[in-house]
C-alpha cells in the first residue's frame, strides 16, 4: 500500500484457536463490505465463520492484501511481519490475547484504528527486519526473517558451543557461550517479558 493509495483489500490473520473470533470476525466483515473494501482471510479466521471454504492458506492472503489485520497476540504478528515484510505491505496488529507487547491496539480500538487507517490518517512505523542465515559444513541451511530477534542455543544441557558472529559479511567476534540472542530494534518479547 503506498501513501495515498485506496485500501481496497484487507487480509485477515487470525491466531489459532482464540474461541472469540466468531464473534468478531463476521461484524467486521460486514464492517469491512459496507466501505467497499473486500477481506480475505486465513484458515483459522475461516474457522469463525460458518462456512469455512473461503479460508485461504497464509501466503496466499498476503499475496492478495494491501493490508494484513491481524487478530491475535505477538506469535500472530510476528508470523505476520514475515509474510508482509517480502511483500512490503502494512500490518494492522490488533490484541486478543493478555499479552501483547508487539499488538498496538486492543480488541476496543479496532474500528477506530480501521477508520484511521482507511481514510489516511493513520501513520505507519517502520520496523527494522533481520536475516538470519544458518551455514553448516559451509552451506547455507536454513534462511529465516525476523522481527524481534534471533535466537542460537546449545542442543543439550550444560554443553558449551562456539560461535562466530558475522555482519553484513563482516566478523565481529567469537562467542563460547551456551547461546546468542541478536535482538532487532524492536526487540525480544521472551527478553522483555524476563526482564520485566
Amino acid at each position: 500500500m503506498h501513501p495515498g493509495q485506496p485500501l481496497q483489500t484487507v487480509g485477515i490473520i487470525s491466531r489459532p484457536r482464540r474461541q472469540h473470533l466468531s464473534v468478531v470476525v463476521p461484524p467486521l466483515l460486514k464492517w469491512l463490505e459496507a466501505r467497499g473494501v473486500s477481506a480475505v482471510y486465513d484458515e483459522e479466521t475461516a474457522n469463525s465463520l460458518p462456512d469455512t471454504s473461503k479460508g485461504r492458506t497464509r501466503q496466499l492472503v498476503a499475496d492478495s492484501s494491501q493490508l494484513l489485520l491481524v487478530l491475535g497476540g505477538d506469535g500472530t504478528m510476528l508470523a505476520a511481519a514475515r509474510l508482509a515484510a517480502s511483500r512490503n505491505i502494512p500490518i494492522l496488529p490488533i490484541n486478543m490475547g493478555s499479552l501483547g507487547f508487539l499488538t498496538s491496539f486492543t480488541l476496543d480500538e479496532l474500528y477506530p484504528a480501521l477508520e484511521d487507517t482507511l481514510t489516511g490518517r493513520s501513520s505507519i512505523s517502520q520496523r527494522v527486519m533481520l536475516q538470519v542465515q544458518l551455514e553448516r559444513a559451509g552451506s547455507v541451511i536454513e534462511n529465516q526473517s525476523a522481527l524481534n530477534d534471533a535466537v542460537i542455543n546449545k542442543g543439550a544441557l550444560a554443553r558449551m558451543i562456539e560461535l562466530h558472529l558475522i555482519i553484513n559479511s563482516e566478523f565481529v567476534c567469537r562467542y563460547r557461550a551456551d547461546g546468542l540472542i541478536v535482538a532487532s530494534p524492536t526487540g525480544s518479547t521472551a527478553y522483555s517479558l524476563s526482564a520485566g
